[in-house]
């Protein structure tokens, strides 16, 4: 059997993963569906599903999608789908997102399923230019990572709090995996979980955090979005498959505290990013022949340089 290889080598993902593939994950897709279900059905709580347009993040709404459609439209409770745009997205990246949750909020319409898109933006005044040419601040530093809670924490925060408002609690659903680093599955594995698999987010008042595929490794991921691909609402992961090939990357998740490490360098992240040494994302990118994207390289590149210039004098 192929099986897909890991992120490091994201690049050679083979074109077709065979039928065989199939049967080694069956397992995984019952323990997460059931444990999916046991928990829409268990209370009223709505959902927030976390969505990057990454491979785990795709996995995770797709196996919500389904379960969607098979409990059908007289068992459904809201859920709502948030996706940050920091409005200094990668414009491809950007591009994907927009057309692949355009094309789920109709068929979730289609469906009668009570399910809701929300693409998150920082306010004109909390956004990267507004803060660095508008209010004077510096790039990004690794230590002063003011663009993380002003451009993703806060607006992901205002969807969450006022859906809590109005529900009084929440579930919220990550795709996050003990696969990822050890210290991730450290993380993971020193949290209380409930008979439900759920844990308090340490963070957001009244809401719950469900880790539906913490259990998958790499391999099983791309196996699946291989297998079943196209996703039930009439997308494709072929757009996405093709990012990671070219930009030879991880995905960016969801920021809804400071304890996720920064994006870019390797992973999909914005890219004016100067708390990384190195877009190699972007890098990927350009090297795969998308040459448009040099000048956006060269100015993250000029931002880092004036950044850490010790010697650059500011007139005022």
């Amino acid at each position: 059997m192929i099986s897909p290889p890991s992120e490091k080598n994201i690049a050679h993902i083979p074109p077709v993963i065979p039928t065989i593939g199939r049967q080694k994950i069956n397992n995984h897709i019952t323990t997460s569906k059931r444990l999916l279900y046991d928990n829409f059905v268990s209370d009223q709580r709505p959902w927030v599903i976390a969505f990057s347009g990454g491979k785990d993040s795709t996995l995770l709404l797709q196996l919500v999608y389904e379960m969607l459609l098979e409990v059908g439209p007289q068992h459904q409770k809201p859920v709502h789908v948030i996706t940050s745009d920091t409005r200094v997205e990668p414009p491809n990246i950007e591009q994907y997102l927009q057309k692949n949750l355009t094309q789920l909020a109709k068929h979730a319409s289609q469906s009668n399923l009570e399910l809701a898109v929300h693409i998150v933006r920082p306010d004109v005044d909390q956004g990267f230019w507004g803060n660095l040419i508008g209010k004077g601040y510096p790039p990004p530093t690794r230590w002063f990572r003011w663009c993380t809670t002003k451009m993703k924490i806060k607006p992901v925060r205002k969807v969450v709090d006022s859906i809590v408002a109005e529900h009084g609690s929440v579930i919220l659903l990550l795709g996050t995996r003990m696969d990822e680093s050890a210290n991730r599955s450290r993380q993971m594995r020193n949290r209380e979980y409930s008979s439900r698999g759920l844990n308090p987010h340490h963070e957001i008042p009244n809401a719950l955090v469900l880790q539906p595929i913490s259990q998958w490794t790499t391999e099983q991921v791309w196996e699946y979005l291989f297998a079943y691909n196209p996703p039930p609402w009439n997308g494709n992961h072929d757009e996405m498959l093709h990012l990671y090939r070219q930009a030879n990357s991880g995905e960016c998740p969801v920021v809804t505290d400071l304890d996720t490490p920064p994006c870019g360098g390797n992973r999909f992240g914005c890219w004016t990013c100067t708390v990384i040494k190195e877009d190699k994302s972007m890098k990927g990118f350009i090297d795969a022949g998308e040459e448009w994207m040099q000048p956006l390289y060269e100015f993250r590149r000029w931002l880092k340089i004036i950044r850490e210039d010790e010697g650059l004098v500011v007139l005022t």
